[in-house]
């Protein structure tokens, strides 16, 4: 029993130590275990591995370290492309935000678009220049941040203040010659309209824009409109401007319009005054024995300042040509008070031609200026005797052809112009016409006449037809110098009055 006991303590003993052993052999493995995983968690290599799990310890460890390396690399590139998708990021907000701004920004371009098509439709309607400026000073307020406004037109080297609109202190006109407006270069009109800008009070904060109104580089006027600095933007500087182009179309436009209204009155009254003109020409004359007439008259321009006039008196036929200095409107109004005074003097006197030209010089010498003057051949047809007496102030000698010594002679009276000398005394002179001999009466538009080479028709080309076309009807002659005229010109233009008188003696 006491041996069991022994044993059983024994046992009990041996139990106990083999327990304990068995503690100590799985704390000590239980130890390694935990070096080898701290040191795999801290990636230190230890020496000491038991040669069972050292292959297999050194793998773990090199696939840690590996594996660490690549997600430390890993992180490192997520990094830069977070980087890299903040800036993009940011990026994007900016471009989204200038895209915006773009829109915003072309929205009110194609507005301002829309506006200034608007304000040409309008202004492109209208030629009253009132109703135009106060168009476009109206529109600058709307549409564009002005808050003072003054408008300035060229008129003949004059610039005119034409509006204000706002508080603006100086409206003053800048004045220049005429001749020295038209030498004007582009440096001398900014400096003009630089100047005018410097007399107008400018506030703090506030800017004077100035915008020249030119149409092909022709000066029309200048815009100055007053804006605070701030609003200045592009898109407010674009529509100054813009305002500024269509208001110098329109301006233009009415201008022309209001000189063509003015050209179309003028042509309208020189047609009726060549109308006129062509009526106090006698275009045929009854009653005259012995001799056919033909006459023709064909102004430069629209009227002229040639005439020629016939009338029968006692058996008299008396008939005179002459030519004003100078064409046009002046010319005309001197050449009807010449044939009016003329034929008052022939209706209410038996005078000589000679006789005629002097009362006519006297009454007319102080109305006539020194650049004008007045030519005259002046003659008397007695259809009694066939005899013709003539007198010339300073006009150009008859063209006469003799049938009966088949010649051409120039017959002519030496006398200063009408209204160069006051009590000048003119002469006469007279030929006897015959059967077939021919008189004409002609100015200087035929003599004078000139083709593209700048050569004259002269007075031998004149003689030449007569002679060659005597035995032509005094119509028919007429149409032979006109044709030779023609022939001789071609296309250059007529440059003077042409006017003639064909006398031609008849049984």
């Amino acid at each position: 029993m006491i041996v069991a006991f022994y044993l059983i303590v024994a046992f009990l003993i041996f139990v106990f130590l083999s327990f304990l052993y068995m503690k100590r052999i799985i704390n000590q493995f239980m130890n390694e275990e935990l070096k080898i995983i701290t040191s795999l968690r801290n990636k230190e290599k230890l020496t000491n591995i038991p040669d069972n799990i050292r292959a297999e310890y050194e793998e773990t460890l090199n696939k840690i370290v590996t594996q660490e390396r690549d997600l430390i690399s890993s992180i490192e590139e997520l990094k830069e492309y977070r980087k890299e998708l903040d800036i993009t990021y940011n990026t994007l907000v900016l471009k989204s935000s200038q895209l915006e701004y773009t829109n915003q920004i072309l929205e009110l371009r194609v507005k301002n678009l829309s506006d200034l098509n608007q304000i040409s439709r309008s202004i492109s309607s209208l030629f009253n220049l009132d109703k135009i400026i106060n168009t476009i000073t109206d529109a600058y307020f709307i549409l564009t941040p002005t808050k003072r406004m003054s408008v300035y037109l060229w008129e003949d080297g004059r610039l005119t203040n034409k509006k204000i609109k706002g508080a603006i202190d100086y409206r003053e006109d800048a004045i220049y010659p005429v001749e020295a407006f038209y030498k004007f270069t582009p440096e001398d009109f900014n400096k003009i309209y630089y100047d005018l800008a410097r007399h107008m009070t400018v506030l703090n904060g506030e800017k004077v824009t100035i915008s020249p109104l030119k149409v092909k580089d022709r000066e029309i006027g200048v815009l100055f409109t007053i804006q605070d600095k701030e609003k200045l933007i592009d898109i407010n500087k674009e529509m100054i401007s813009a305002l500024a182009i269509q208001a110098s179309i329109a301006i233009d436009n009415a201008n022309n319009h209001s000189e063509l209204l003015v050209k179309e009155r003028i042509s309208q009254e020189l047609d009726l005054a060549a109308n006129i003109q062509k009526q106090i020409l006698p275009a045929y004359i009854d009653g005259v024995k012995g001799i056919e007439v033909a006459a023709h008259f064909s102004p430069a321009k629209e009227i002229g300042g040639d005439y020629y006039d016939y009338s029968i008196k006692n058996n008299i036929f008396s008939i005179n040509i002459a030519d004003v200095s100078g064409k046009g409107i002046p010319a005309a109004f001197l050449m009807a008070l010449s044939r009016s005074m003329l034929k008052t003097i022939n209706y209410v006197s038996n005078y000589t031609p000679a006789e005629e030209l002097n009362l006519f010089n006297k009454i007319i010498y102080k109305d006539i200026t020194e650049d004008m003057f007045i030519t005259i051949m002046n003659g008397k047809y007695d259809m009694n005797t066939g005899t013709l007496v003539y007198s010339s102030a300073g006009h150009n000698p008859l063209v006469v052809y003799r049938k009966n010594s088949d010649e051409i002679e120039l017959c002519g009276t030496k006398g200063v112009a009408i209204g160069f000398m006051a009590d000048y005394l003119y002469k006469e002179k007279a030929i006897s016409l015959y059967e077939g001999d021919i008189v004409v009466f002609y100015t200087d538009g035929i003599i004078e006449a000139e083709n593209e080479n700048k050569k004259m028709f002269g007075i031998e080309r004149l003689q030449d037809i007569v002679f060659e076309n005597s035995k032509l009807s005094a119509e028919e002659l007429k149409e032979k110098i006109l044709s030779g005229i023609l022939e001789f010109r071609k296309a250059y233009e007529q440059v003077d009055d042409i006017t003639f008188v064909i006398l031609k003696c008849k049984k």
